[in-house]
């Protein structure tokens, strides 16, 4: 996140309203087989390869990623859908484009015989929900920012299915679609955040988010894709892909997906709502930010940073508070099943993996880190207090694990945690962490398969109601049985 202390300020521009920026941040579907080639055109295709092909390599300090492995097939070109059950789902086709505007007071459902175009900031106003059905088309005009917002005591119902995705989208055609082209999806609710009366700055109205209902409901994002946002409002300030502000935990968001997004493609500013199968591909900024006292769950998390990028992002970045590092309550999350690809260069820009700070406390299990500058920077001790146990760094470059803080190195960024020894943290008796080559396919591609060759086993997650207990391995993917990246919600295509 660029500038953390963004979210504080309420401002309005005359002609166009700024949003939620960071910028310096029904079917359940559980791990299940691959299986099948992927296909490709309207009805898209639901399976991906991983056999075949040869793996790709990672230079640097890990040493070389070796292994088999081919590519992860899509799920069609370019958002065109796939099938579930025999029904035909194409977001392709040409269909009449509904212009949706304004406030939204009351209950309103959209219909997936037609599309729809959101024409500046789209709010749904307390007590009112949205609900969108699976198979359905939403784009947002970059003129006029498009952006939905879905306010405190409102809900929104977008209940996909694995192969009839709920799609937001450029309304550029296929082919010329890029970053920043509409805005993205903001989410505000009740739930606790370390802010008093926190505002989400430049709407025309002060709106705020969090409270005290850690179970307060803002609906459900399920088999979601949200891609080509992160509109640039102002310098350096855009929109994240899926923005949750005070989110609670009876809201449920499973199997989303954010590619291709200028800015952040998932940002919690406090709150408790947790969040399952995750996937954010070709971020320009962090992949998964945490703030202002956030304190759910996630499992089964895949990222994949941008190879052009030359920003600065990171496949985490958790703070508690950019000016308060001991604000109460802390960002405190609990992460099980993660596999972070960086952009598998070496960079003048900071690229880590993990970068935890600013108070943040934590607990991270089964991670795999590869292809960052390095797998880690913890900085602001001893405020700062995340375990992380059971993960594997492999790869990273120029330093596998984190930087050597002795107060040798010249770059003040690179030697910023007052002496605390990241590398004894990584190794202390009882971490179970490694640096072995986890042998994936190949993380970096285009179509990524990050599908081990074999188990790499791990810690069995708590058995609490939402944690998936029989996921006792290291990374998001058991392996080529265990791909859950599969179907028309999921989709590579860069343009």
């Amino acid at each position: 996140m660029r500038n953390l202390s963004r979210l504080l300020l309420v401002s309005s521009l005359v002609t166009l309203p700024n949003l939620v920026a960071c910028g310096d941040d029904s079917d359940s579907d559980k791990p299940s087989s691959g299986g099948g080639a992927g296909g490709s055109g309207a009805t898209g295709g639901s399976g991906g390869s991983t056999s075949g092909g040869s793996g790709g390599s990672v230079a640097g300090a890990g040493g070389s990623m070796a292994g088999s492995g081919g590519s992860m097939a899509g799920s069609g070109g370019g958002g065109t859908g796939g099938t579930d059950g025999g029904v035909t789902c194409d977001l392709s086709a040409t269909k009449p484009v509904e212009d949706i505007t304004g406030k939204i007071t009351a209950n309103k459902t959209l219909t997936n015989d037609k599309h729809y175009m959101l024409k500046g900031i789209v709010t749904v106003e307390a007590g009112a929900t949205l609900t969108i059905p699976a198979c359905t088309k939403i784009m947002g005009d970059k003129t006029s920012l498009g952006t939905l917002v879905i306010k405190q005591g409102a809900k929104i119902m977008a209940d996909g299915k694995k192969d009839e995705p709920i799609v937001f989208t450029s309304a550029s055609p296929v082919g010329s679609r890029a970053a920043g082209d509409w805005g993205g999806v903001i989410v505000l609710g009740k739930a606790p955040t370390n802010k008093t009366n926190p505002t989400i700055e430049g709407l025309t109205t002060n709106e705020t988010y969090g409270g005290s209902d850690a179970a307060d409901d803002s609906g459900v994002i399920r088999f979601v894709r949200i891609e080509f946002g992160g509109v640039e409002i102002a310098a350096n300030n855009e929109i994240n892909g899926l923005t949750l502000g005070g989110v609670g935990n009876k809201t449920i968001v499973e199997n989303v997906m954010v590619k291709n997004t200028l800015d952040d493609c998932f940002e919690f500013f406090g709150g408790t709502v947790n969040a399952k199968n995750l996937v954010c591909y070709r971020n320009g900024d962090d992949g998964l930010d945490f703030d202002f006292g956030y304190s759910g769950k996630v499992q089964f998390y895949f990222h994949q940073s941008d190879p052009a990028l030359a920003d600065e992002a990171n496949g985490f970045e958790w703070d508690t508070d950019g000016t308060n590092f001991t604000a109460t309550p802390p960002t405190n999350p609990t992460v099980y099943n993660a596999t972070l690809c960086g952009q598998n260069a070496v960079l003048a820009k900071q690229q880590y993996g993990m970068l935890l700070r600013r108070g943040v406390k934590g607990t991270i299990v089964n991670a795999l880190v590869s292809g960052f500058e390095a797998g880690v920077d913890i900085r602001d001790k001893p405020a700062t207090d995340v375990s992380l146990k059971n993960s594997v760094f492999f790869g990273n470059n120029p330093e596998n694990i984190a930087y050597v803080e002795d107060g040798s190195n010249a770059d003040t960024k690179k030697d910023d945690d007052s002496g605390f020894d990241e590398l004894a943290w990584f190794n202390a008796s009882g971490s179970n962490n490694s640096t072995a080559d986890p042998k994936l396919g190949d993380c970096f591609a285009a179509t990524p398969n990050p599908i081990p060759q074999t188990t790499i086993p791990g810690a069995a997650p708590p058995n609490d109601g939402f944690f998936d207990a029989s996921a006792n391995f290291v990374g998001a993917f058991k392996d080529s049985s265990g791909n859950w990246m599969t179907g028309a919600w999921i989709d590579w295509a860069d343009k």
